[in-house]
């Protein structure tokens, strides 16, 4: 007598079953990964100019607090913002140099000390919509070769100006402060259509992020 053939059931996917689930996790990725891209890069560049936003605020508050003058400057060569103060000029009785330059072995706060540096993240540089390597920065002080955000005692803005970010997308933010008198820090967009910066809404019209 010949016994029945038992069907096993086996549990998980069919063939059929795993290419739609793999077509449907294609698709998804296909139209999420621009997003994701498009979010990293802008989280990238807002962060660092938020940095740099506090980095120049507590410039002017350090100028105010020890009455000395504070420097902040875009390195180009390490990719860097840093922030010093410049006490040696004060303290020999000289103008100050705007140079970090610091006295080894003096205690802390009779020579130059920084006050803090961000490294630009990777997919960011200092950059302008033009291209052009003289519009990283806009306005400052002359400090050599370079021009400096210089904030004095009394914490006012030696000269107005602006330090410029960009990243690979085409976007480009940068960190402005003027006027003189009050150093108000402010953060600005290139728009393409106005070919300028803009502050956030300015006119009623929000930031495009490409």
């Amino acid at each position: 007598m010949k016994r029945g053939r038992r069907h096993r059931l086996h549990p998980g996917f069919t063939v059929i079953e795993m290419i739609v689930v793999v077509a449907i996790i294609g698709i998804m990725a296909t139209l999420g990964l621009p997003n994701l891209i498009r979010v990293i890069h802008r989280a990238k560049l807002d962060g660092i100019v938020r940095e740099t936003s506090v980095l120049m605020q507590r410039a002017r508050s350090e100028a105010v607090r020890q009455s000395v003058p504070t420097v902040v400057r875009a390195d180009f060569a390490r990719n860097e913002v840093v922030a010093f103060a410049d006490v040696d000029g004060v303290a020999l009785g000289d103008p100050s140099d705007l140079i970090f330059n610091p006295i080894a072995g003096e205690p802390h706060r009779t020579t130059d000390y920084e006050l803090g540096r961000y490294r630009l993240p990777n997919l960011v540089q200092f950059a302008h919509p033009s291209g052009d390597p003289a519009e990283r920065i806009d306005g400052f002080t002359p400090a050599g070769a370079e021009f400096v955000a210089v904030f004095d005692p009394n914490g006012s803005m030696r000269n107005t100006g602006a330090i410029r970010f960009g990243d690979l997308r085409g976007n480009f933010l940068e960190v402005r402060v003027e006027p003189a008198a009050t150093a108000r820090v402010q953060v600005l967009k290139w728009d393409l259509d106005l070919a300028a910066y803009q502050t956030r809404n300015q006119g009623d019209k929000p930031w495009v992020w490409l």
